[in-house]
């Protein structure tokens, strides 16, 4: 019994031991556990001081000067000399902190940062509060920035909520509560804060939103101000006055609760309607202020898309960008710029008054033929509109521009057409796989044309039968292939890719759209040797720390050079007798050029009782070896009877007196023309051939089949005809008298060929020489061994009287195509 009590007792000794043993193990994994966060904390904090302290040295560097005052872009033009300075928005007006009224003050500190004047550089109490709620809501759920990080982060950083952001923001806000004081910081953040509408800093803020000094705006409206930079497109009183009204509501709520106004303050401006003294403005004047120099507003508008695409500035707000201090060296040629636009301007240089009147505008970019680099834009009359919608970015319908890039380009690009290839023309046509019916401008029958004549006279018929035969000869896709290397983008995300027809050529409907700056950088590939370069406004931009911000822009060999200066130089026949712009003389320019117009469909004509000749865009699009020039204009508006349209010849042509005026004001008269290159050659003269095309083969077979048949119908030289035909034997003078006949050129003229007329030297001379002399036939020539069209004028040139009656058929070229039927599909993109 005693040694079961002493194994009880040893047992219950054991079992205490046990519970003592176990404190000690809990004790020590305690120990283990609280060792174990220490040292993770400590190396927690220690990666965390590395990793700040990496960040921070990434920071951008402390600047006083971007800290101090707004620093605007400037705007350099290709000679770098300055011509206009950015604003973002209004001109600043600042406010020195010591004028600024204490009501002023009061509401920011309660609704931004309370408690500024008592922490440092972070509040750590907010922060505290603001790491629970994120860890509860999410991250970025509520801030804690106080005033100095939201100056640092203004002037120094992005939106971007990264860790690496936010260690910068902390680093920088230390930095700047090490060199200023309280007061500075405040002050700094009144001026730089964003109030919406391109409006920066309270002081410009209260001018703009309600007309007065900040010591003249009453409680409420100083309420409302402070609130709304947190979030200043939504809280904004023009778009929604109910949302901008709760926003001063809960800023004087912050005022009343942090003891800063009193109960009795509250309750007068909680009743006080802060709309009551709110500026009027249109959404056109909101959205633009009054620039410096106006002139430059369509050019400015390119310089910010450029801007914003390029890598070092995409992820900025292009506001942001310009308010940074940016020197933007441009291309453009200030002079010309200013001229364009001026002219723009000019209501009065117009004797139509519907073109004098607010539904008509215009759009043009100029171009520097060789580069590409923008020389001078124009976006429309107004520059209030330019920057609602720059008209030379629209897109519109561009008539029969299109036929150089659908029809005789692929044409020649892959074929290998010479420039008098012929085509037979109809009085009307029926397009392969479509109903339609289409006239060309003068609803004739030219019977066989030369792709020269086409194309100088803007015929529809031809060019849509040219396009059907380089779909069904090079394939389907040969036509878009060629329009998309200059940068006529018919494939899009948006729309469902649908097959070009006809009417693509003609330049109507939907997918035939493009830019006044699309059809000048097209234009502008045909005269610098088939590279195509895209329009670039920016050179390079130079940041306010120093940096120089290169740009690049694409450039491609988009076609062959023959092609380009075929099509070239079958252009340049717009402006000669019968071409669709021979109504405007280019004397002393190589110029090349071709016009356009789109017509309405059949329904909205009938709608607004529109004449058939009635047409809603008008172009041109033309180039020297120096610049290249587009040049739409357009009515925004459809009303009845034509009103807001072109009709007629007349009308049809006013862009290209314009287009004139301006490329023979900027030309330099220089004399440069379009250099011919190796591969191609002449043929007939003026004609034009790919050298070593099948077509040249052929052509050199028949000119030297023509020498052969030259040589052996010549006398040979040693055979002495004289003494053959004078003789002493009447018999023998009878026989040989019918030889002799046969053999003297005066009595065959039927027999002759080119080659006969000419001297015996020349008969000897290459191929190319023979085709510079094959222009001479006389009328008396039949010898069929040429073909006809090579020899013989066109029916345009044989009918002159019915031709002369249609002389405005060149420049109402496009009134045929505003009567085509094809275009009934088309939509009024002008209204």
């Amino acid at each position: 019994m005693e040694e079961n009590y002493k194994r009880t007792k040893g047992r219950k000794t054991g079992s205490g031991t046990s519970k003592k043993g176990g404190r000690r193990s809990r004790a020590s994994l305690i120990k283990r556990i609280l060792l174990w966060a220490v040292l993770i904390g400590l190396i927690l904090l220690i990666v965390g001081s590395f990793l700040f302290a990496y960040y921070a040295s990434k920071s951008p560097a402390f600047s006083e000067e971007k800290l101090k005052d707004p620093v605007p872009a400037k705007i350099y033009d290709k000679d770098d000399e300055l011509v206009t300075t950015l604003y973002s928005g209004q001109k600043r007006e600042l406010t020195d902190i010591d004028e600024t009224p204490e009501k002023v003050t009061d509401a920011i500190l309660a609704v931004e940062d309370n408690r500024f004047y008592e922490h440092g550089a972070i509040d750590f109490v907010r922060l505290g509060a603001a790491v629970l709620n994120n860890v509860t809501d999410g991250f970025g759920s509520q801030g804690a920035s106080t005033i100095t990080q939201q100056v640092v982060k203004r002037v120094f950083l992005t939106e971007e909520k990264t860790i690496e952001r936010k260690a910068q923001e902390a680093y920088l806000a230390y930095r700047l509560e090490q060199e200023y004081s309280k007061d500075e910081i405040l002050e700094m953040y009144m001026n730089k804060i964003y109030y919406s509408d391109g409006i920066y800093g309270i002081r410009t803020a209260s001018l703009y939103y309600f007309g007065k000094e900040l010591e003249e705006l009453n409680l409420a409206e100083t309420a409302y101000l402070a609130g709304l930079p947190q979030l200043p497109n939504r809280y904004n009183l023009y778009v929604d006055p109910e949302t901008g009204t709760n926003r001063a509501h809960t800023v004087l709520s912050l005022m009343l609760h942090h003891e800063r106004i009193t109960e009795a303050e509250y309750n007068e401006a909680i009743n006080t309607d802060i709309t009551a003294n709110l500026v009027q403005r249109s959404e056109e004047e909101r959205a633009s202020n009054e620039p410096e120099d106006p002139e430059y507003a369509s050019y400015i508008n390119v310089v910010k898309r450029e801007l914003q695409q390029n890598d070092k500035f995409k992820d900025m707000e292009v506001g942001e960008a310009l308010a940074s201090g940016l020197s933007i060296y441009t291309n453009m040629d200030s002079s010309i710029q200013r001229e364009l636009q001026t002219m723009v301007n000019d209501r009065d240089y117009y004797y139509n008054p519907k073109f004098k009147s607010e539904h008509f505008n215009l759009a043009s970019s100029i171009l520097d033929t060789e580069t590409g680099n923008l020389v001078a834009i124009s976006g429309g009359r107004d520059y209030r509109e330019v920057v609602m919608h720059n008209q030379a970015l629209v897109k519109k319908n561009v008539g029969s521009t299109m036929k150089p890039f659908l029809a005789y380009g692929p044409a020649i690009e892959n074929m290998q057409w010479r420039t008098d290839q012929t085509i037979e023309d109809e009085a009307e046509y029926q397009p392969e796989g479509f109903d339609h019916t289409i006239y060309n401008y003068d609803q004739q029958d030219h019977g066989e044309v030369t792709m020269r004549d086409a194309l100088r006279q803007s015929l529809n018929i031809p060019a849509v039968k040219t396009f059907e035969t380089v779909m069904d000869e090079a394939g389907e896709n040969a036509p878009e292939e060629f329009a998309e290397a200059v940068g006529l983008e018919y494939s899009t995300e948006e729309e469902e890719d649908l097959p070009l027809t006809f009417n693509d050529v003609l330049g109507g409907g939907n997918y035939s759209q493009f830019t006044p700056l699309q059809m000048a950088e097209a234009y502008a590939a045909l005269g610098n040797g088939g590279t195509y370069n895209e329009a670039q406004s920016i050179r390079y931009v130079v940041t306010d720390e120093g940096e120089t911000v290169e740009f690049e822009h694409e450039s491609e060999q988009a076609m062959e050079d023959y092609t380009a200066y075929m099509l070239t130089d079958m252009l340049k026949g717009t402006f000669e007798p019968y071409g669709s712009a021979d109504y405007i003389p280019m004397n002393g320019l190589n110029i090349a050029a071709k016009t356009g117009t789109t017509s309405y469909s059949s329904d909205i004509r009938e709608e607004n009782n529109l004449p058939d000749s009635s047409a809603k865009d008008a172009w041109i699009v033309g180039y020297t070896p120096e610049y290249t020039m587009s040049l739409w204009t357009g009515f925004t508006a459809t009303e009845e009877g034509g009103d807001t349209s072109f009709v007629g010849a007349d009308e049809h042509i006013t862009p290209q007196w314009f287009f004139r005026d301006i490329m023979q004001s900027i030309s330099t008269y220089n004399g440069q023309d379009f250099e011919r290159p190796d591969s191609v050659v002449e043929v007939n003269g003026d004609e034009l051939a790919v050298k070593g095309s099948e077509d040249m083969q052929t052509y050199e077979d028949d000119q030297q089949d023509q020498r052969s048949n030259q040589q052996r119908r010549q006398p040979a030289e040693d055979v002495d005809v004289p003494n053959q035909v004078i003789t002493e034997d009447p018999e023998a003078a009878d026989e040989s008298e019918p030889s002799a006949e046969q053999d003297t050129p005066e009595t065959q003229p039927e027999e002759r060929t080119e080659e006969q007329v000419e001297e015996p030297a020349e008969e000897e001379t290459e191929a190319p020489e023979q085709e510079e002399t094959a222009e001479e036939p006389t009328e008396e020539e039949t010898d069929e061994s040429e073909p006809a069209t090579e020899e013989e004028p066109t029916s345009e040139e044989t009918e002159a009287p019915e031709q002369e009656e249609t002389t405005e058929g060149p420049a109402s070229e496009e009134t045929g195509e505003p009567t085509e039927e094809p275009t009934e599909e088309e939509t009024d993109e002008a209204a």
